[in-house]
């Protein structure tokens, strides 16, 4: 079987009913939405791509940020030990 081009509205359906209990924000919700429709698959393929981009660097800045946070916490926890047992 060979793919088509057009897009299965029924898959469509589905796709944006996971993305929405998955708490899909708005905007990737319209790209998935206009989908087949007034978006060629070049711009969706673009606008999810940069999407996914933003969302990981958005996941590795509060990643960093943690860590971060979390080295200082744990500096100052150890310096009250160490204050504590002298």
């Amino acid at each position: 079987m060979e793919p088509t081009n057009a897009v299965n509205p029924e898959i469509k359906t589905e796709i944006y009913r996971s993305l929405v209990l998955l708490g899909a924000e708005s905007d990737l919700l319209s790209t998935v939405g206009s989908w087949g429709e007034s978006l060629p698959d070049e711009d969706v393929l673009a606008s999810l791509r940069a999407w996914n981009d933003a969302s990981l660097k958005e996941i590795r800045e509060r990643i960093e940020h943690y860590e971060i946070t979390s080295r200082h916490s744990g500096h100052s926890q150890d310096e009250g030990r160490r204050k504590s047992a002298a």
